[in-house]
């Protein structure tokens, strides 16, 4: 019947109401019989009124334990259920937690949007409510996360209704909100273990984020935790009841931007490189003559018309003529529909400049077969193309512009004072102390360095030189393996060694995890190498076939660069590389490539997150821009993380979707991109029962049905504090008139 005995006040109130009896008891102990000659007529006149008094007597000492009771109930201020026989007596409070979907999905619009609807069918939720008989609201707002837009009085989340505009780029996280409810319900549950608390969620009711959300984040691992959250949910007797705004189709027509992205890499500026843009029909009819169109830096590219089947996907691919090296900003578009927000996308495309190498030779050989160097520079750079030079503004490109040094001369400050981007040892028997002590600085800043051996490296002592200077067993040198021994297979004519396996994974290799490729890397013969441990934070990304499966080569990260050791030659010395331009020129190029690629921390993120630049110079007066064109200053300390390199941020969170830009003075304007996720694109709904299906927590409510005496409410409180608080004062009075009237007859007798 009552609801909320255990409230502590309650109990001290219930054991001050026998405070009354206890008195009286111990009261009654304290008499003691003294017999004397007049008690006769005493005793005479009390066994005539005895039964008259007691009775006087019990009903003042109820009185006044009932006064204390009724006061402790009262205070606690106890509710009862609908369904109880007291219900009509009762004055209803209500503690509403209601819920606003403001994912990027409600922003559908017809004669209006699914947003506008929630926000009219909210302030016409609160405006039932009444503060001055106690209701209590708590507004929350759900997107990727939860907002508390009031917490106490429904005045309050009136007002704070009226600041919210317009939908969020967000998904609705329904994990994160359920363990928000789950912890509200818990608190407000208290000792008692039951929860009174009338939840409502008003929603589109995206299929996506109520089934397959959890799927998408990471499968039945990301899902433990909403299950765990409707489960609490339940065990206090709580019940979601969701409201459906949406639109009326189960299945909404839509169009949405999925994603645009190179379809391979781009190899540098002048060159024409292909960019897809992806389009995804959501809805339940075939699209045809759908018109895309892309932009690049702002410059708007000749549209495309493609074709799209019921719930599928195509492509618009736009070749691009990138003019210069660094990042280019990308923005597709596409026909309105009633969805806008992912009619727009945004993405990023990174041009490399063409890598400076600096090739150490440190066996120079007229025989350019023997030559190391010779035969990286005809990998790097082919005779055919010797004409090919830079050309920012179109014309022919070279992706590798190369020098070459004697070891002797690597040292020279005029050797290092070029920016390389990638170093190779090659055949280099020793370094220099302070070669050594410069060589780990480049390094560190973002460095490759590749180190290939020979005859000149693999001499003993040559060896025992390499490992003094370049490894350490702390791991803080710039090997990442120690060097043992040199291993020659007896005779070339009747065995030699292979690759038995390989980091298919690997930029640098992947392309002969193809298995057209894959022999150019498997079957090639190689004769000699040198044996070595691979330190603990390096990995083998190529094994030989021999009885310890010794590494071929080697990577490792040394702070933000990057080495490898290449444990046979590069020349024909060792193996028969050189012979076969179809596994030297990938091998080479991807390597070097994939070790001097370092673009510093990612440019896009999925709305609602943070991104951190890297810059050459100090970022003066740094203002972050967003989609809208509003300015605001960004007011992050930039950290300096190495020799004219700063890093910012964290900049965000980037909670709309588009391009937002991060302009300092003296500097061109940094792009960053946020990404709608492309989900929030498939407005399929989900039904009523599908709904309740899922979880006893779930009910449903028609959208516009009525609140008073409607089923959501059976837990609505029903409250008696008032009437208790009346009673107690009635009970006073009344005890005090007994009393009065009790002493008065008693004078008189």
């Amino acid at each position: 019947m009552f609801e909320g005995f255990l409230h502590p006040v309650l109990l001290w109130g219930t054991a001050l109401a026998a405070v009354p009896l206890i008195i009286h008891i111990l009261n009654r102990r304290r008499h003691r019989p003294l017999v004397w000659g007049a008690m006769r007529f005493v005793l005479a006149a009390h066994k005539r009124t005895r039964r008259r008094v007691q009775l006087e007597n019990w009903l003042l000492l109820l009185l006044r334990m009932a006064a204390v009771a009724a006061l402790a109930f009262a205070i606690t201020r106890p509710f009862i259920g609908k369904e109880s026989p007291l219900a009509p007596l009762t004055e209803k409070r209500r503690d509403l937690l209601l819920i606003l979907d403001d994912s990027a999905s409600t922003g559908y619009r017809e004669v209006r949007s699914v947003h506008e609807a929630l926000l009219e069918r909210a302030r016409a939720i609160l405006a039932e409510l009444d503060g001055t008989r106690g209701d209590r609201v708590r507004l929350l707002l759900a997107g990727h996360g939860v907002q508390v837009l009031a917490s106490h009085a429904p005045d309050d989340a009136l007002a704070a209704l009226s600041t919210v505009s317009e939908p969020s780029d967000e998904p609705l996280d329904l994990a994160a909100l359920l363990s928000e409810v789950a912890t509200l319900a818990q608190e407000d549950a208290a000792e008692s273990g039951h929860s009174a608390l009338e939840v409502r969620l008003l929603s589109d009711l995206q299929k996506n984020s109520f089934v397959s959300a959890p799927a998408l984040a990471g499968g039945p691992a990301a899902a433990a935790p909403m299950q765990e959250a409707l489960d609490q949910l339940h065990t206090l007797g709580v019940s979601i009841w969701v409201e459906d705004l949406g639109p009326p189709a189960p299945q909404p027509a839509n169009l949405g931007l999925e994603s645009i992205e190179p379809l391979a890499e781009i190899l540098g500026p002048g060159l024409t490189s292909e960019v897809a843009v992806s389009v995804r029909n959501f809805g339940p009819a075939s699209r045809a003559g759908v018109r895309v169109a892309l932009s690049i830096d702002g410059v708007r590219q000749p549209s495309q018309k493609i074709d799209l089947g019921a719930r599928s996907a195509a492509q618009a691919v736009f070749p691009v003529v990138f003019d210069r090296p660094g990042f280019h900003a990308l923005e597709a578009e596409l026909e309105g529909d009633h969805l806008a927000v992912d009619d727009r996308r945004a993405a990023l495309a990174y041009v490399p400049a063409p890598l400076a190498v600096l090739l150490v030779n440190g066996a120079p050989s007229e025989d350019i077969g023997r030559d190391e160097v010779g035969v990286l520079r005809a990998a790097l750079e082919p005779p055919d193309d010797g004409a090919l030079v830079p050309a920012p503004a179109g014309g022919a490109y070279a992706p590798f512009l190369c020098d070459e040094v004697p070891a002797a001369a690597f040292g020279a400050p005029e050797a290092n004072a070029r920016p390389y981007d990638v170093i190779v040892l090659a055949n280099v028997a020793s370094l220099s102390g302070p070669t050594v002590e410069w060589l780990e600085s480049w390094v560190a800043r973002g460095g490759c360095l590749l180190v290939t051996l020979g005859d000149h490296a693999a001499d003993p002592t040559a060896l025992e030189s390499l490992n003094s200077r370049l490894w350490r067993a702390d791991e803080s040198g710039l090997l990442p393996a120690r060097l043992l021994h040199h291993v020659a297979v007896e005779s070339r004519y009747s065995s030699y060694f292979r690759a038995a396996n390989f980091s298919e994974d690997h930029p640098a290799l992947i392309f002969f995890a193809d298995e057209r490729w894959r022999p150019y890397l498997t079957e090639l013969p190689i004769y000699e190498f040198v044996a070595c441990a691979p330190l603990s934070s390096a990995r083998a990304l190529i094994r030989l076939d021999d009885a310890d499966q010794s590494p071929l080569l080697v990577e490792r990260n040394y702070e933000r660069g990057r080495v490898f050791l290449w444990t046979s030659s590069i020349d024909g010395d060792w193996n028969v590389f050189p012979r076969s331009p179809k596994t030297l020129i990938p091998l080479v190029h991807e390597l070097l490539r994939s070790g001097a690629r370092n673009l510093g921390p990612p440019r896009a993120t999925p709305v609602g997150g943070a991104l951190e630049l890297e810059l050459a110079s100090f970022p003066r007066g740094a203002t972050l821009v967003r989609p809208d064109g509003s300015r605001t200053p960004l007011d992050r300390e930039p950290k300096e993380i190495g020799p004219d390199l700063w890093r910012l941020g964290p900049i965000g969170p980037l909670y709309r979707a588009g391009l937002w830009r991060v302009e300092t003075e003296g500097a061109l304007p940094l792009a960053l991109a946020s990404q709608l996720e492309s989900r929030e694109g498939d407005l399929e709904r989900l039904a009523a029962d599908e709904l309740e299906a899922l979880h006893p927590t779930w009910r449903f409510h028609q959208s516009g049905q009525d609140g008073t005496g409607s089923e959501e409410n059976l837990h609505e409180r029903g409250e008696v504090w008032r009437q208790l608080a009346a009673l107690a004062l009635l009970l006073l009075v009344f005890e005090t008139l007994w009393a009065a009237w009790i002493g008065r007859g008693r004078r008189l007798r």
